[in-house]
């Protein structure tokens, strides 16, 4: 660049000397005009005036040269294009990177502590540029707007609010940087605590690296907190660990209410900085919501919601003159399970059962309703009992009684699954032979049907071949009425509870309730209750605790999430947030100098008089 301020003013600079060369264009249309014919209307009275009208012609030519408009506006437009073609510039102030600024505000649930999200937002206005553009980071990053003038973005920055996930800073920084491709400004407004996914500080250095000036801003705030860390279904069983994050002991409260009734009230003390285990028995279906009330400085993590559907309940009839069997006892130990015993003699009645299981022999009239129940689309297992007599709606053919056999899997299911069936040690059992449409999956060594289904009517009747034990001491081998030992399994109680989940479905927790972070993919665009608000998506990003309502089903969504709860921020974290408070700025708008070129404001006066030239050439009748 090319500095003539002594010739142009002392602001002016030139980007293109070589450029200044084009001025030399104007001495080729002096010398155009200056050789150019004129044509010139005089009156003549005589000849004796011919010498004294060209005298005077030489002494005026240069006056009236510089009075023919069309000279001085084609030398204003030489002069105009040959100065543009230098680049003039000026040196100006102006907002760094175009003035364009990307603001990051860490939206995660440790932001929520001690007003820190909301300190946040009152940093962010001072930040503010002509153009601004903002991100919410959390576990998956949320563009508010983009490029926004500083009115509309400190509108929206009322408008945020923290979520309940983890922060993805580093994507938030490496999205901020695709954005500004010409260079510009990020400002990360964060506490700094933790981050999920990759070291901020390296997407810092990575924007930095394409001209992007990187501000980190911490917001600090209040450490103190007690939080429910993690919790889970184990059978009906619901257990929680909950953590001391402080240093001094403390004591708390927990509540726990099913569908608005507290069921639990209980004490729990807290040693300093470490974690208890607390576990909620035989937790009801319904929506429970369990709360600490510890006073600390972060609330969201306080809170645990879990939601059980009441569609788990399995109602079952259990049919037997042997109220101690082994099965019996079994079933009752899967969770929300509900047995109703009922001898052999009479009609019981199957109305609202799910399941009914027979372990002894039915009566005749008995046997029929069953047949009927299933036809109309119940569900009955039978199993083997010295006297079951045969029945229409069994999948085998019971034969006569049969001594010693092995036992086969003849194919992969889910109620033996995990069963050591080869150990069973079979004295006795029923010779029998699958019915055409039914399926074995369990075959003794002589070819007897031992394990079997079928659908019948509507219904499906499983045929266990393992007898019940009956009588007297049933784990005494020498007792004869007890025809083989799989009740001494120690998987027995499994054989029974994937049974019922064979018939009747298993229930999978995680359909129900969620953490944080996660996403669920919506058939169309709904409107969906949202713990805090509504929402019209396709795509429900799970950032709230509480329930969200969804139209088929209810979903419980919480924190669980040790390094959110953990305020103070672990050394990891803390290796990588700014040294020192080095990287803190105190706002504002960043000025730089920058030249600010000229030639297209002389390129768009030329343009004007090329355009006045034409007009004036028409005015004059040449055009």
């Amino acid at each position: 660049m090319v500095d003539i301020s002594n010739l142009f003013g002392t602001a002016v600079q030139f980007a293109n000397q070589a450029g200044l060369y084009a001025l030399l264009s104007i001495i080729p249309l002096i010398i155009i005009y200056l050789l150019r014919p004129r044509p010139l209307k005089i009156k003549i009275p005589s000849l004796m005036f011919l010498m004294d009208i060209e005298r005077k012609k030489r002494l005026n030519i240069f006056r009236k040269f510089l009075k023919d408009p069309l000279f001085l506006i084609q030398l204003l437009v030489l002069t105009l294009v040959s100065l543009a073609v230098a680049a003039p510039f000026i040196m100006a102030n102006e907002e760094a990177g175009g003035g364009h600024t990307v603001i990051i505000l860490d939206a995660s649930a440790s932001m929520q502590a001690d007003g820190k999200f909301e300190k946040a937002v009152e940093q962010a206005d001072k930040f503010l540029s002509s153009r601004n553009t903002l991100i919410l980071a959390e576990n998956k990053q949320v563009m508010v707007m983009k490029e926004a003038p500083s009115s509309s973005a400190r509108d929206a920055l009322k408008k945020l609010k923290a979520k309940a996930t983890s922060a993805d800073l580093s994507s938030a920084i490496l999205l901020g940087r695709r954005l500004l491709p010409e260079g510009g400004r990020i400002v990360v407004l964060s506490d700094f605590a933790s981050w999920s996914g990759d070291d901020p500080m390296v997407a810092k250095e990575l924007a930095q690296a394409n001209g992007i000036s990187v501000d980190f801003v911490t917001i600090s705030g209040r450490t103190d907190n007690i939080g429910i860390i993690d919790g889970w279904s184990e059978g009906g069983d619901y257990k929680l660990i909950i953590r001391n994050f402080n240093k001094e002991p403390a004591d708390i409260k927990i509540d726990v209410t099913t569908d608005g009734t507290n069921i639990l009230s209980s004490p729990l003390s807290l040693r300093g900085q470490s974690n208890e285990y607390f576990t909620i028995s035989n937790l009801n279906p319904g929506t429970t919501k369990i709360s600490i009330n510890a006073n600390d400085a972060l609330s969201v993590d306080n809170d645990a919601y879990v939601i059980i559907p009441k569609s788990v309940e399995r109602n079952l009839l259990y049919i037997t003159d042997n109220p101690k069997s082994p099965s019996l006892v079994a079933l009752g130990l899967v969770p929300y399970t509900k047995i109703e015993i009922a001898g052999t003699k009479g009609a019981p009645s199957f109305s609202g059962k799910s399941i009914v299981f027979v372990s002894s022999p039915l009566s005749p009239e008995a046997a029929k309703s069953l047949s009927d129940y299933v036809k109309g689309g119940g569900n009955a297992v039978v199993i083997a009992s010295p006297g079951l007599a045969d029945m229409d709606m069994l999948p085998v053919e019971l034969g006569p009684v049969s001594n010693k056999t092995s036992l086969n899997i003849l194919q992969a299911n889910r109620m033996t699954e995990g069963i050591s069936l080869d150990k069973v040690d079979v004295k006795k059992h029923f010779k029998a032979t699958l019915k055409g449409g039914a399926v074995a999956l369990v075959e003794g060594g002589d070819k007897s049907v031992m394990l079997a289904f079928w659908r019948f009517g509507r219904g499906t009747v499983i045929y266990s071949g393992l007898a019940e034990p009956q009588g007297g001491n049933i784990y005494d081998p020498l007792n004869e009425n007890v025809w083989n030992d799989f009740h001494a399994l120690p998987e027995y109680p499994l054989f029974w509870k994937q049974t019922m989940e064979l018939i009747s479905g298993s229930l999978d927790m995680s359909e129900y309730n969620a953490k944080t972070g996660q996403s669920i993919k919506l058939p169309s665009r709904q409107t969906i209750k949202t713990p805090g608000d509504s929402v019209t998506t396709d795509t429900l990003l799970l950032d709230e605790v509480g329930i969200y309502e969804l139209p088929n089903k209810d979903v419980a969504v919480n924190l669980y999430d040790e390094k959110e709860s953990n305020l103070a921020g672990s050394s990891g974290a803390a290796s990588g947030t700014p040294a020192a408070g080095s990287e803190v700025q105190s706002g504002g708008i960043q000025i730089v100098r920058a030249p600010k070129y000229l030639d297209i404001y002389l390129i768009i006066a030329a343009m004007f008089l090329v355009f006045l030239e034409l007009y004036y050439l028409r005015w004059r009748g040449e055009l």
